[in-house]
């Protein structure tokens, strides 16, 4: 047979695929499939990959010389034609004189070997490090052909340079993949960082003014409420190790886990708390969360302090609620109720630090008020 075209040139061709965008690939290898018909005077070219089951096999490219066409994504499943999925796993190069009429490929027939005219195919299963990972397709329609010794070595040669040019597109894609990776590592821990720096700072500021405002108090009382405040930012740490996320966190976690601390730290009132927190899949930045935590701890710590006591019988209760855009936190007691814009102006630092907190995350709240002691907190879902 007198080949047209240099196989070291063809092959030094294939040898480029892998450094091409998906577009670009796209139009070598419809320039290389001219190229390989004209070779071989055959008609049809394709090449097709296992999906990850291995039960399909999806068409990269198909090629068609007669009507100078080019195709893709079409699909072969191993359910519908076993036989000819065992041929391929079975065999080193499948060689086919009449594919209507041989058991291999026949099953074939009416969904593509006749609708394409197809007679006589070698088809070369791609393999890296071993593993079958799709097939290399030549066909010849309308008429016999045999392949000669020389057909399939060429053939073959460039199936294995084209394996091993997906071989290194695999590659270059968990590289990518791995680099991506690692820089949202890095990205994760800087922001982790900036977390704790940030929630330190705001600790910080509490003692401070905790400090100010703790004149003829008693240091057991400074340290229980200090303690609230520290476990409420701790744990949005911990359920972001949980969950992988630097940056969001489960809404209905967070408040299922502040809810169970508060009646851990009360043993005493444990039987008083009204707690209905239904399972909502809402996740909140965690700037946000520190917020609603550090409010819901002075809410708290300001309902033990006032309305709830072994002396009443006053209850806490805390309600989480779901809507399309946000949740709706409530958070109060069953005590009398006070007019907290008139308690706001005494000396309170309770009461000025929930409203500042809620004002700095851009939290809609409505307060208590005569009759009622509640905190209605929105909490938009990101």
């Amino acid at each position: 047979m007198d080949y047209s075209i240099d196989l070291i040139q063809e092959l030094d061709s294939i040898s480029r695929i892998h450094y091409l965008k998906r577009d670009d690939i796209d139009e070598m290898m419809l320039e290389f499939a001219r190229r390989l018909t004209a070779t071989l005077r055959i008609e049809r070219m394709s090449v097709w990959l296992f999906n990850a089951d291995k039960d399909k096999l999806i068409s990269m490219g198909e090629y068609d010389r007669r009507t100078k066409s080019f195709d893709k994504n079409n699909t072969l499943e191993k359910v519908k034609f076993p036989t000819y999925f065992k041929a391929i796993e079975e065999n080193k190069i499948l060689l086919v004189e009449n594919v209507v009429t041989d058991e291999k490929t026949s099953e074939l027939n009416p969904d593509y070997n006749i609708p394409f005219e197809v007679y006589s195919l070698m088809d070369i299963p791609l393999r890296i490090s071993g593993e079958l990972v799709g097939v290399m397709c030549f066909e010849k329609t309308g008429e016999r052909k045999v392949f000669t010794s020389k057909d399939q070595a060429f053939a073959f040669s460039v199936s294995l340079v084209f394996a091993s040019n997906l071989e290194a597109r695999q590659r270059r894609a968990l590289q990518h993949q791995l680099e991506l990776s690692l820089a949202e590592k890095e990205r994760l821990i800087k922001e982790i960082n900036h977390r704790v720096k940030n929630n330190f700072s705001i600790l910080l500021g509490l003692i401070r003014i905790a400090k100010q405002n703790n004149e003829g108090g008693t240091i057991d009382v400074f340290i229980e409420e200090y303690e609230q405040q520290i476990f409420s930012i701790l744990k949005i740490h911990e359920l972001l190790m949980r969950s992988n996320n630097a940056t969001l966190i489960n809404i209905t976690e967070y408040i299922e886990e502040l809810a169970e601390q508060y009646q851990n730290s009360h043993t005493s009132l444990k039987g008083r708390f009204d707690i209905d927190i239904p399972e909502v899949n809402a996740e909140i930045a965690t700037k946000t969360a520190t917020h609603v935590g550090l409010i819901v701890s002075e809410i708290m710590i300001n309902a033990f302090k006032y309305a709830v006591s072994e002396a009443n019988e006053n209850r806490m209760f805390i309600r989480l609620q779901n809507t399309e855009e946000s949740a709706i936190l409530t958070v109060g007691d069953t005590g009398d109720g006070f007019d907290f814009e008139k308690k706001l102006l005494g000396n309170s630092m309770g009461l000025p630090l929930i409203k500042d907190l809620a004002s700095d995350a851009d939290l809609e709240i409505s307060f208590p008020r005569i009759g009622d002691s509640s905190y209605c907190i929105v909490i938009p879902k990101e």
